[in-house]
């Protein structure tokens, strides 16, 4: 099993556009007003992934650590920089930061609370930045 396969098994088959269950896919910019609303209820998390990068590949798979429970109280996204280059750059504007893969962005009260990349997106820190 390539590297590749194994970014798709955590995120379920691509083929069927299936995701995780307890993360969201990002697919257009128009979502982001929405994540930004969304974030006074409680804080949205943004994961900007590569599906070509090995930093990536290991943050990945430590952010499923995160556990089911603290989806009660977050929102997660996933956006694809790969397949979502134009995307991808539309969240880094919108938040008024700087674009890096791999990258987590924590929304709370319409405000970017904290960002993360690459060896420093950690599951231990995210909850840290969340509870």
């Amino acid at each position: 099993m390539s590297i590749f396969d194994s970014i798709r098994d955590i995120f379920k088959s691509e083929s069927d556009g299936s995701v995780n269950p307890k993360w969201g896919k990002l697919t257009a910019s128009s979502e982001l007003s929405e994540i930004e609303e969304a974030s006074y209820s409680k804080p949205q998390l943004i994961y900007k992934h590569s599906t070509r990068c090995a930093n990536s590949y290991f943050a990945l798979k430590d952010l499923q650590n995160i556990p089911e429970s603290t989806f009660e109280n977050i929102n997660g996204y996933l956006v694809d920089v790969t397949g979502q280059r134009t995307l991808s750059g539309e969240v880094s504007r919108y938040f008024n930061i700087r674009h890096e893969s791999p990258q987590v962005i924590i929304v709370k009260d319409g405000e970017v609370i904290w960002t993360a990349s690459h060896g420093n997106v950690r599951t231990e820190s995210i909850l840290d930045v969340i509870e």
